[in-house]
């Protein structure tokens, strides 16, 4: 009882001397959810967006890049400001309804991609999903914008092998290494993990980034993103899906 007294009252002390770094984790924003490509649990229509970012921006909160908010929380001994970060998986197309809104916003933006799937013809499920192309992603080259790993398709690390994740990260980082946004972090698919994957992408010198709902006080091994959904009900989300499989691994942080 009186460790965890103890451990209360370190946290607080923590937590005053540095404020957490919010790291957000979206998908589809865009106008009109498409039940044919999208996924009810990854889809925020553009308005809620913005008032995402207006009630964020009300609180004090201030946006800045992934590699902004890694370079405080390796340096900062004492942060005082509340500081907020915008990523995106997948690489949808859809992001081309929102992207042009965050650079007149001056709002970095961090996109995740699976680089087989820019070639505009294969698919991570079905043939109606719409990702950017190889040379839409390319032509994505504003400062605001960075442009990292979600492996080369989107399979689960936990179910892959070390030599597939590892043929993974030569596939994906042959492809985006010559971006011109290009950082070398990795975003675990579903956000999951194996027990080797965060020491094989230590070895590739890509810094893992996983979705499990912390705030992230200090530097250690993996950054952790919120996922953002529309919806706050998963038996909503769950009911109007088309998979409802893939959907309830989107809803451990509700």
């Amino acid at each position: 009882m009186l460790r965890k007294i103890i451990n209360k009252i370190k946290q607080r002390l923590i937590h005053w001397r540095l404020r957490p770094i919010r790291i957000f984790c979206l998908h589809h924003v865009c106008e009109k959810f498409d039940i044919d490509s999208m996924y009810l649990c990854d889809w925020m229509s553009v308005n809620a967006f913005k008032k995402k970012i207006e009630n964020l921006r009300n609180d004090g909160y201030q946006f800045i890049s992934l590699t902004e908010a890694h370079n405080h929380l390796k340096n900062d001994f004492f942060r005082n400001k509340k500081y907020a970060v915008i990523t995106f998986d997948d690489g949808y197309k859809s992001l081309l309804e929102i992207i042009p809104w965050l650079i007149s916003e001056r709002i970095p933006t961090t996109l995740f991609i699976n680089g087989k799937y820019l070639d505009g013809v294969s698919f991570r499920n079905n043939a109606n999903e719409k990702y950017l192309d190889y040379p839409t992603l390319f032509n994505l080259t504003d400062p605001l914008i960075e442009v990292g790993h979600h492996g080369w398709e989107h399979n689960a690390i936990d179910s892959t092998s070390t030599e597939g994740l590892e043929e993974s990260i030569k596939l994906n980082v042959n492809i985006l290494s010559s971006h011109p946004r290009y950082i070398p972090y990795w975003a675990y698919t579903y956000g999951r993990k194996s027990n080797v994957s965060d020491q094989i992408l230590k070895d590739y010198q890509l810094i893992p980034v996983m979705v499990s709902g912390c705030k992230n006080i200090n530097d250690r091994l993996i950054i952790d993103r919120e996922a953002v959904f529309s919806y706050d009900k998963e038996k909503i989300a769950l009911k109007m899906c088309r998979n409802k499989d893939v959907c309830k691994q989107c809803f451990y942080n509700l």
